[in-house]
């Protein structure tokens, strides 16, 4: 369902079809180890490539691409530069600060939430900004839960403002991939 305030972004609800899901979720860790994170990145992402093939397949293959390009009206290629990552968030994760997405070429973002079971003093919001004054804790924006198996999509803009708020007694996963639009 596309929504056009704070900007325009779209949210979909129970996406992945409940075993697929339920595949993913039995390889999450219980422990994030083994997660990268790039020396020189300021919001401390932890992330590693997709543990389950299929699904990394099914996110880059023409399925995918064409319920994003139907979906959003938009003509996508692959961002070869961020394939399908799942990230983490921890207690230990900071806040992600006021930001935007910006890439060389302009993008569309996907965030797929998959961690069971959350709850509002869990944290972990993806809030979406009116401006970058708007702040870390979401005050004057929109407040997207991070609900298991919801699909989160958006594009890359200079104005498209968002932040993460901080994580509690949870880990936080999701599937991030950039495409690049035509």
């Amino acid at each position: 369902m596309q929504h056009l305030k704070p900007w325009p972004h779209f949210i979909f609800d129970n996406f992945l079809p409940e075993g697929r899901l339920q595949n993913l979720q039995a390889l999450l860790p219980t422990q994030p180890d083994n997660f990268r994170q790039d020396e020189d990145d300021e919001m401390q992402i932890r992330y590693k490539f997709l543990p389950d093939l299929n699904l990394a397949k099914f996110f880059l293959g023409p399925e995918f691409k064409s319920f994003l390009e139907k979906t959003t009206g938009l003509s996508l290629r692959i961002n070869d530069k961020s394939l399908v990552q799942l990230r983490v968030m921890t207690p230990d994760s900071p806040a992600m600060p006021a930001h935007v997405d910006n890439q060389d070429e302009k993008s569309l973002v996907s965030i797929l939430y998959v961690s069971p079971e959350w709850k509002n003093e869990y944290g972990g919001e993806l809030c979406l900004l009116e401006e970058k004054s708007a702040g870390p804790f979401c005050d004057s924006s929109k407040v997207i839960a991070p609900i298991n198996n919801r699909l989160i999509l958006f594009c890359s803009e200079d104005s498209y403002w968002h932040s993460v708020r901080s994580v509690n007694n949870w880990f936080r996963y999701s599937i991030i991939m950039e495409w690049i639009i035509n």
